[in-house]
């Protein structure tokens, strides 16, 4: 099996940073024409952007959002919907918070179908994920009901909740795990290692890093110098883990976008050899 190929996550891209400067709604537009023009094989669309949001787009919208990732040549990698997990077990915010996965999940099913090229290869066709974070103990019939739906639409749900309550636990096939390198990193574990535990619960993998502690500590590109991130290990991980998704590129936190977005493409191709 293949190294997943690499995609970035739109979410924390800072367009006037980048260069952009475009304005609302039309940001996602300008950002997928930057994804597209550095050399990005597929983008996991902000689910919370202006003009992503489900309740944004009718179905002329998404046949368009649709069109405009076939003609730059990108796979839809899922969406990702940051909804605080105190909602999910808030009966304040519930109804709102499970409506609004319903919702993610439906267009993330739409997107990954509508967008893929019918010439494309079977490394371009990986299915989507849906990335949130759900409450350490979130309510069983809140997880049976996003389940069934995501079941529904062919979407597998990716849990980036840390720590992993426990990763050899039993759970619904469409809810997995979601990894993020520069987090477990941060709590003194190995990604690579976990990535392999994991096994078929992997349903998500980002590719994060963080600095050693120090004057520069925090998130820095994968790939750059003083970084903790094990590129090859992960990789390899992945593949024998068997995971058939994306490996995303977060740069939440990363100065310098632009820079650090063609550091980690080539580090990725290098670990990917």
């Amino acid at each position: 099996m293949e190294t997943p190929r690499l995609g970035i996550a739109m979410a924390g891209l800072d367009s006037e940073r980048l260069g952009l400067n475009p304005t609302a709604p039309h940001e996602t537009r300008a950002l997928i024409d930057w994804a597209r023009a550095s050399g990005f094989a597929a983008v996991q669309l902000n689910a919370a952007a202006p003009g992503i949001r489900p309740r944004d787009l009718d179905r002329s919208g998404r046949r368009d959002l649709a069109a405009l990732l076939r003609r730059s040549d990108l796979a839809c990698a899922g969406l990702d919907l940051w909804i605080p997990p105190e909602h999910f077990v808030s009966s304040a915010h519930v109804d709102r918070a499970v409506a609004a996965v319903f919702a993610a999940v439906e267009l993330a099913s739409e997107l990954s179908l509508l967008a893929v090229d019918g010439k494309k290869s079977p490394a371009d066709r990986r299915g989507a994920a849906l990335c949130l974070t759900l409450p350490a103990s979130p309510p069983a019939d809140i997880v049976a009901a996003i389940s069934t739906h995501a079941a529904r639409h062919g979407v597998r749900i990716a849990d980036h909740a840390w720590p992993i309550a426990d990763p050899t636990a039993d759970a619904s096939p469409w809810i997995g795990v979601g990894i993020d390198p520069a987090a477990v990193l941060s709590a003194g574990e190995d990604p690579a290692a976990l990535a392999a535990r994991l096994g078929s619960r992997l349903a998500a993998a980002r590719v994060t890093d963080v600095a050693a502690a120090g004057p520069t500590a925090g998130r820095i590109a994968p790939g750059a110098p003083g970084g903790r991130l094990d590129l090859l290990a992960y990789a390899a991980s992945l593949t024998v883990a068997g995971y058939s998704g994306w490996a995303v590129l977060d740069l939440r936190g990363v100065p310098d976008q632009a820079a650090a977005a063609a550091i980690a493409q080539e580090a990725w191709q290098a670990a990917a050899l």
